[in-house]
């Protein structure tokens, strides 16, 4: 990848993971184990002037390192656009799907990313 500017983007972070988070076991919660050593943010303005160049920027620099990232999204960085389905397995989807069903009949409970869809 040769140097580029990153802008419009004003935050481009690499943060390393592992540690606790690649622990599979009782406490890994929804999600299980996060086997990516790596989760790339790329932060830039919303504003109606510079969001679709944002937008852009954000597409490139993500095909720009394509063979490097999973897909796979923590639920507590997910964007707009994006969904519940980003972060879970169909399976766990399904299953907290089902607890919210029984446990939330009426969706008193939301959240930015439902698990209902």
């Amino acid at each position: 990848m040769s140097a580029k500017p990153v802008e419009p983007l004003i935050n481009l972070q690499i943060r390393h993971l592992g540690g606790a988070l690649a622990e599979p076991g009782g406490g890994a919660g929804a999600s299980g184990a996060v086997a990516e050593p790596y989760l790339l943010g790329l932060v830039g303005l919303g504003l109606p002037h510079a969001a679709d160049a944002t937008r852009a920027k954000q597409a490139e620099v993500v095909a720009d390192l394509e063979a490097y990232i999973s897909g796979r999204k923590p639920y507590t960085v997910l964007s707009p656009g994006d969904t519940a389905a980003k972060s879970f397995s169909g399976s766990t989807l399904a299953r907290l799907r089902e607890i919210k069903r029984a446990r939330d009949p009426h969706n008193v409970f939301r959240a930015n990313y439902p698990v209902l869809g």
